[in-house]
């Protein structure tokens, strides 16, 4: 094997902790705004501490079990859970950073750089039930009952240019001021569903609500 195709390996094999340390800690901060270059500098960043962190460890496993294994001898079995704990401590690490941050975000210091959220990110990661309608640039209105905790929880793509909402509970809506038709059922005065969900894209909203339900009862 060449040089440079050991210098690759190894470089590879140093990158490894710093990858899944950047995964684990956009697992639990939202990150918005994303660029190739602050990947990069993340991952720079994160691969940096990871190999700090386990240089000593990785030290003494080097001295104390490589002639072994250049021997071919056997070797302790708990060495097995060594690759695992080499990718699964800095994911860990890296999610719990992210957390950590994310309590922090009133110093300055851990302050996003980046973008603002937009006002869809906003209102969508704020609210977590209410009444959605929209109406849609063909002149229909849309929408329905949307809860991210439901049984049948609804959703809304963020921090992406390809924003959708899904709602797991759509509504009949007049078609005239997009209020939502209500019938009389056996505990009083329900909405009429529609019987399924509705998915609605960004680019054929000309028009959306939020509301809590209770403002949307007849009187």
């Amino acid at each position: 094997m060449s040089a440079l195709a050991v210098a690759t390996l190894l470089l590879l094999i140093l990158l490894v902790p710093g990858v899944f340390a950047a995964w684990g800690y956009e697992r639990s901060k939202e990150i918005y705004s994303r660029r190739l270059r602050d990947w990069y500098a993340r991952l720079a960043a994160l691969t940096a501490l990871c190999i700090a962190a386990l240089a000593w460890p990785l030290y003494w496993l080097w001295t104390e079990y490589w002639d072994q294994f250049a021997a071919r001898e056997s070797l302790p079995r708990w060495l097995i859970a060594v690759p695992f704990a080499y990718i699964g401590l800095p994911a860990l690490a890296g999610w719990l950073l992210g957390l950590w941050s994310a309590q922090l975000s009133h110093w300055s210091w851990f302050k996003s750089r980046r973008s603002a959220p937009t006002a869809w990110d906003y209102l969508f990661s704020e609210r977590e039930s209410g009444f959605v309608r929209c109406r849609l640039k063909s002149g229909r209105w849309v929408g329905g009952l949307y809860s991210r905790y439901a049984h049948l929880p609804s959703y809304a793509g963020l921090h992406s240019a390809e924003r959708d909402i899904y709602v797991a509970e759509a509504v009949h809506l007049d078609q005239v001021d997009g209020m939502p038709l209500w019938h009389q059922g056996p505990s009083g005065e329900t909405m009429t569903l529609v019987g399924g969900g509705i998915l609605v894209k960004w680019e054929d909203i000309e028009e959306l609500g939020f509301a809590s339900t209770h403002e949307l009862i007849p009187e």
